[in-house]
């Protein structure tokens, strides 16, 4: 649908801003039909970008990864309290540096991520892995938060059930303390909450308390992202605001316990033999990129809902600044409880806790329990897990379901269509991550997080997205693009890192983890037998063998000799919006005017793919 010179003449830029924020749910404007929402305003695009970026990958998984790898000095390198380090220093440079090319990049497109890389045509498999990846996310992550609902529920009693020994699930192994804190409380989460089996190979049978709190946590994901984003992002200012509040309180408490020094010193201070082990790279690299959600897709889509002439490099250092802050401030709290833990049972804070995915389970319970009326503040921390969980979860489940919709939007854009759809998605989620909370469950969780959504998986993603816009769409071509959105040409360290420093750094980090691989253990304990392990090679090549399969089909498909379709799938595919006047002998040049009404024009009154084959 073509808009006249007329109907154009009567926009400027405050009106069309004005107008799209009319036309977010389905309205028209002058006829035009807008069925794509946006974001009712910047603020909440960066309050759902920061609940999405500080999750249980701040609060759950950096203090964890900092105690198996001897505490965050030992991957964030000099100095220590600089958190820009880890993503300079450990290759994952893309954080703020690749914050803008992702949310760039869809401003520019607005689409999903499946859409979105059919812009460069040898690089599509990248969206159709991505949402494997997600896929994979959305259903594992959110296991978490049914574990914090359970503990939620657990703890409207009088006295916490870890505070004390006696208990069915307890051992002769478990005693108490002068403080009432019970040594073992691993046994409430591994024989109580999780009722583990022994191994991978006996899944055992449901667990009723986790397989109801699953079924609420969903229901909770549904009832918030149902209405779309606009909806979403005004819940958002109570799931990402609240966390803070309470971690501070925790925090607090923390830091006044005895012995809480011992765990800050280790969290803090050097030691530098641990940056001879590439894991302790995959690790710090992996936990920036799978914190931050690039190479999965969440800030891609997050980013197809803004208008066209957002700053996105503005958002993207505000992102990652409060993404930063958030991990370090969460492992100050983690580390100060260890600290007293390995004060209380006279032993080296290394061995204060068990490793594995329930560490926040383990930590965070025994702080609770020294504080007065442990119940409420107990509720209170897993209200924060909770919130910090779903906040993601919304991000994951948005960003799989928006190339879906955006495939077919005069059907699932609408508002009861897209309720129904968004239900019917939530329910099957449901339905696989039953797998996940039966005995054998917690197994499976941890094989997920190990080969499919961390690791190599992500690694690989990210350095295929940096050698696709650096190299094929072209580092300057996007610089173009970014000052077309954004008003301003970025510095030459940008193109730098997209082009050469990232892809390097992470090239080498890949290739280190493959040479020093070590097959999954749990809780250093358990091996997982070679069937799991081959399983979970298939789960990690299910989704990043999209790439080089989609590469050879479009290769494979594309007409003319061997040079002409290698020329003809690594040439951006654009629309007439999408060019710079500035590129040679472009084969449209769009008016000022036509750039006022993009947001307007795209992407449902769908214009010809135009082959950029000229461009330089």
């Amino acid at each position: 649908m073509e808009v006249t010179e007329s109907e154009i003449s009567n926009f400027t830029v405050d009106e069309t801003s004005k107008q799209g924020k009319e036309t977010g749910r389905g309205k028209s404007t002058h006829g035009i039909p807008t069925l794509r929402q946006t974001w009712g305003s910047q603020l909440d695009f960066i309050m759902t970008s920061v609940g999405c970026a500080v999750g249980l990958g701040n609060i759950w998984r950096f203090p964890y990864l900092c105690y198996k790898n001897g505490g965050v000095q030992a991957w964030k390198m000099i100095p220590v309290f600089q958190g820009k380090n880890i993503y300079i220093l450990s290759g994952v440079v893309q954080a703020w540096k690749m914050i803008p090319v992702f949310q760039g990049k869809n401003i520019y497109i607005l689409s999903g991520v499946v859409q979105a890389w059919k812009m460069i045509p040898v690089f599509q498999g990248l969206g159709f892995a991505a949402q494997i990846i997600l896929l994979y996310t959305t259903i594992y992550y959110i296991v978490v938060v049914a574990w914090a609902l359970y503990y939620i529920a657990v703890s409207f009693t009088s006295q916490l059930p870890w505070a004390t020994c006696g208990n069915y699930w307890n051992t002769e192994r478990c005693y108490v303390f002068s403080f009432q804190i019970c040594v073992f409380s691993w046994h409430v989460f591994r024989r109580k909450v999780l009722n583990m089996s022994s191994g991978i190979q006996e899944p055992g049978s449901l667990v009723p308390g986790l397989a109801v709190a699953l079924l609420v946590a969903w229901i909770l994901v549904y009832i918030c992202i149902c209405r779309g984003v606009r909806w979403t992002g005004k819940i958002v200012y109570i799931t990402a605001i609240a966390p803070y509040i309470l971690l501070t309180i925790i925090f607090i408490r923390g830091v006044t316990l005895k012995g809480a020094g011992t765990g800050l010193i280790y969290y803090l201070k050097p030691d530098f033999s641990r940056l001879a082990d590439g894991q302790v790279w995959m690790d710090g690299g992996t936990q920036v990129i799978y914190s931050i959600g690039v190479g999965q897709g969440f800030m891609i889509t997050l980013g197809s809902y803004n208008n066209f002439k957002t700053n996105c490099a503005r958002n993207g250092l505000v992102i990652i600044f409060i993404n930063c802050l958030t991990s370090l401030f969460g492992g100050l709290a983690v580390f100060s409880i260890l600290g007293f833990m390995s004060y209380e049972m006279e032993i080296p804070i290394e061995k204060a806790v068990s490793q594995g995915p329930g560490l926040v389970f383990l930590a965070y319970p025994k702080a609770v329990t020294q504080m007065p009326m442990s119940p409420l503040w107990s509720v209170l921390f897993f209200l924060t897990i909770l919130f910090v969980g779903l906040d993601s979860e919304f991000a994951g489940v948005e960003a799989f379901l928006t190339p879906i919709m955006d495939k077919f939007p005069k059907l699932l854009y609408k508002p009861r269509n897209r309720m129904i759809f968004v239900g019917i998605y939530c329910f099957i989620c449901f339905l696989l991550g039953l797998s996940m909370v039966t005995q054998g469950g917690v197994y499976l969780f941890r094989l997920i997080d190990f080969y499919c959504v961390s690791g190599l998986v992500l690694l690989a993603m990210v350095f295929f997205e940096t050698v696709a816009i650096g190299w094929v769409f072209g580092a300057d071509r996007f610089y173009d693009a970014l000052e077309m959105m954004i008003g301003y040409r970025c510095g030459p360290w940008l193109k730098i890192s997209w082009k050469f420093l990232a892809p390097l750094v992470i090239n080498g980090i890949f290739w280190s983890q493959l040479v020093q691989f070590r097959p999954l253990t749990f809780d250093d304990t358990y091996e997982y037998p070679t069937g799991a392990t081959v399983l979970g090679f298939i789960f990690t090549l299910s989704s990043i063998s999209c790439v080089p399969i989609a590469a050879v089909y479009y290769i494979a498909t594309a007409k003319g000799s061997l040079k002409q379709r290698l020329q003809k799938v690594t040439t951006p595919l654009l629309k007439k919006h999408q060019v710079d006047p500035r590129w040679k002998e472009s084969d449209y040049k769009w008016k000022l005017e036509e750039y006022k009404m993009h947001d307007v024009n795209n992407p449902f009154t769908i214009d010809d793919e135009i082959s950029s084959t000229s461009m330089d």
